[in-house]
């Protein structure tokens, strides 16, 4: 524990030290600008008292030329005043914009880096599961439960890596625009059944509720709101403890069909609800497996349908995902 945090101070001496130079470079802009200000104002003043010095008292235009040379002054002590006013203002503006996208790149380079930490992990993971499992069943004589576990065991973790190279792919394409959306009608009740019944039999001691509607028909692409559904059911699974309930419900509601996965487990904290589609975040729960990909990538789908996606608190632990999608039109 010592070590971990001695390693998360010298990760972050780095970003202490561009936001120290970032803000001395600011704040010496700033002070030249003030000195410059004083420095030509005060040039100002000492010229118009060596025009005042000059004037010939018994001049008869001595008072007229007294008064030009206060015009002047007032004028000059203006243009400095509004020019230093105009470049503050744009200063000002250029280091918000700077901060802005220094600090973005910063927070997107630590996420990068926490995702790749979190997808070698989500990789090897699994690969070095299926390896012991079939190490053990070559080399050990095993009872037909034994091997029927290690078979189980090693199916779901080659579901797992699927799934995690489905939701990296889908990112990569969706990113770059290149995903081909298809349109089709057809039951998501059905769908979200199927999603339902493939997680039972992965997970046979979850307990996997499902409440449907008839004819819950929309139009979209079928293997998107699949990998949605998917997401949402795996979120609830790793989120929950063994004993409780999971729900799937899909139903119809004026001119929406809703879907809802409630799970009882931790909740998210209100800090966090306003974070949970961001790319790459995890949260408080970041021990539990996951790349903070999964509800990203559902929020993304869910757009591409024209629909919403929300989080709310299940009473009393829990949460409750939501996803709404219109009819389609006849």
């Amino acid at each position: 524990m010592a070590y971990q945090t001695f390693k998360n101070k010298l990760k972050k001496r780095p970003l202490r030290i561009i936001y120290l130079l970032y803000w001395f470079l600011l704040a010496y802009i700033l002070a030249a600008l003030v000195f410059w200000f004083i420095v030509l104002n005060k040039q100002n003043m000492e010229l118009s008292h060596y025009k005042l010095d000059m004037i010939d008292v018994d001049d008869s235009l001595h008072i007229q030329k007294v008064e030009n040379i206060a015009t002047e002054k007032s004028k000059k002590t203006a243009q400095y005043f509004g020019e230093g006013i105009t470049f503050l203002l744009l200063i000002s503006f250029g280091a918000v914009v700077v901060f802005k996208v220094i600090n973005k790149q910063l927070v997107q380079s630590q996420q990068q880096q926490n995702f790749m930490m979190a997808i070698t992990h989500e990789l090897k993971t699994p690969i070095a599961v299926t390896k012991l499992n079939l190490e053990t069943m070559q080399k050990r004589t095993l009872g037909y439960e034994q091997q029927q576990k290690l078979i189980r065991t090693t199916i779901q973790e080659a579901d797992r890596l699927n799934s995690l190279c489905n939701n990296m792919l889908l990112l990569s394409q969706i990113d770059s625009g290149e995903y081909s959306f298809t349109k089709e009608q057809f039951d998501l009740g059905i769908l979200a059944d199927e999603c339902a019944e493939d997680f039972m039999i992965r997970f046979p001691h979850r307990n996997i509720e499902i409440y449907l509607d008839e004819e819950t028909i929309i139009a979209g692409d079928r293997l998107l709101l699949q990998l949605a559904v998917n997401n949402l059911l795996d979120n609830a699974i790793k989120y929950s403890g063994k004993e409780d309930v999971i729900l799937l419900k899909v139903f119809k509601e004026n001119k929406w069909v809703k879907l809802q996965v409630i799970d009882e487990g931790p909740g998210i904290s209100v800090e966090e609800k306003s974070k949970i589609f961001e790319k790459y975040f995890r949260g408080a729960q970041r021990r539990t497996k996951g790349t903070g990909l999964g509800l990203y990538l559902t929020k993304e789908i869910v757009k591409q349908h024209h629909g919403d996606i929300t989080m709310i608190n299940n009473i009393p632990r829990g949460c409750i995902f939501e996803i709404r999608l219109k009819y389609p039109k006849n």
